[in-house]
């Protein structure tokens, strides 16, 4: 019996896969390092974590799935994190993407969860491709970067334009041709190649409009039984943050242990230098008030949610600032803590350097990331402001 089914039996918690993922943690970052030199993750440990359920925690329990919802997953990110964050994203990534293949009509979802309870999938937001009808077809063509899982994936989502409106469409992987052009300084084990697609043909109904992506109940997910059907993109995007929360508390413990070794010929054990405690200190106490940032984001959203209204630019905007504002700080945060470790904190085999480059690396993430541009949407909508040229078209409401 998997994680997955235990966590599905009556009376299951969410307690049994987020045991799995600390199970996880010491093995993942024994292999940090070397997926990172490979650019990929470990097929192995992919194959083991999808046994265990970590990919499909908000899957819903018909289709064998964990049948939970965003404080799992958030717990489920944040532990990978402290192993690793390429792997985070990819657990996230691949969480996400279940849960946005549940919103396809239903004879969609039971194609796909016929034998599993996991469909590892890509999904690329992005510029879109081309589709064409015909006879209840649609010949898709497009090229898109930042592949995030496709390396493992048996499917991916792609957007393109149909009917004069973004969709996502369903293309397995095995019609996309892979670009092998993931060559990083950072987030290197994600293998996010390029894909592209020509002239493949799938089914119409394997394609759904964006904006039924995002809502919370504007889709064909809705007769599922869990609450996490019926939550809007924007309550599951607080695993993104709990990435970050797991990576700096991984990055003060780390610091914390080399706190007694000195750093030079000439310099004294850190614990003995005032600057060096302060500079940890200050790294402990930011990861205490990340997570309480991070939870309070997680209930504002819910609560908003739960009112069965979606949430005006003005909320949208508030729940993004969590996120823009842990990202950011948990950044520096990092920066500090490197720098606090003197020239071996930028080894290529330094787990710090690598958390710290990959959350640089985020920090410039088109949709969750970009701080020039996220911050000037937010402070527009709280302004009152409104829409604005490049803001998005179908929000995450």
């Amino acid at each position: 019996m998997t994680v997955a089914d235990r966590v599905s039996a009556p009376g299951g918690s969410g307690t049994a896969v987020v045991d799995a993922a600390r199970e996880f943690v010491p093995r993942i970052r024994d292999l940090a390092r070397q997926m990172e030199q490979n650019r990929r993750l470990d097929d192995q440990l992919v194959e083991d974590m999808e046994a265990a359920g970590l990919f499909s925690v908000a899957v819903p329990k018909l289709w064998g799935g964990c049948g939970l919802g965003p404080h799992e997953l958030n717990k489920v990110v944040e532990l990978i994190a402290t192993a690793d964050i390429s792997t985070a994203w990819v657990t996230g990534f691949y969480n996400f993407h279940n849960w946005f293949l549940c919103r396809y009509p239903r004879e969609v979802q039971e194609e796909l969860f016929a034998d599993r309870a996991s469909v590892r999938c890509a999904a690329i937001l992005s510029s879109p491709g081309t589709a064409e009808r015909a006879g209840g077809k649609l010949r898709v063509n497009g090229r898109w970067g930042y592949a995030t899982g496709i390396l493992h994936a048996s499917h991916a989502m792609v957007p393109v334009i149909v009917d004069n409106d973004m969709s996502w469409v369903i293309v397995p992987r095995d019609q996309l041709e892979l670009i092998d052009d993931w060559d990083v300084a950072a987030m290197a084990a994600t293998g996010s190649v390029t894909i592209v697609a020509k002239d493949v043909v799938i089914p119409d109904t394997w394609a759904l409009p964006f904006g039924k992506m995002m809502s919370a109940t504007d889709h064909e997910g809705t007769f599922h039984e869990e609450e996490a059907m019926r939550l809007p993109f924007s309550v599951m995007t607080t695993a993104i943050s709990s990435l970050y929360v797991g990576a700096l508390d991984a990055a003060v413990e780390i610091s914390r242990q080399k706190m007694g070794t000195a750093s030079g010929i000439n310099s004294a054990p850190r614990n003995e230098r005032p600057m060096a405690r302060i500079r940890w200190v200050n790294a402990f106490q930011t990861a205490r008030m990340m997570h309480l940032a991070r939870d309070a984001a997680i209930d504002d959203a819910l609560a908003v949610a739960r009112r069965g209204v979606p949430q005006t630019l003005e909320e949208e905007a508030m729940n993004g600032l969590y996120g823009v504002t842990i990202l950011r700080t948990v950044r520096d945060s990092l920066r500090e803590l490197v720098d606090g470790n003197g020239s071996s904190g930028y080894r290529s085999d330094n787990h710090l350097r690598r958390m710290s480059q990959d959350i640089a690396m985020i920090s410039t993430h088109a949709v969750h990331g970009e701080y020039d541009v996220m911050m000037d949407r937010h402070a527009r909508w709280l302004l009152g402001m409104g829409l604005a040229p490049g803001d998005p078209g179908a929000r995450m409401t």
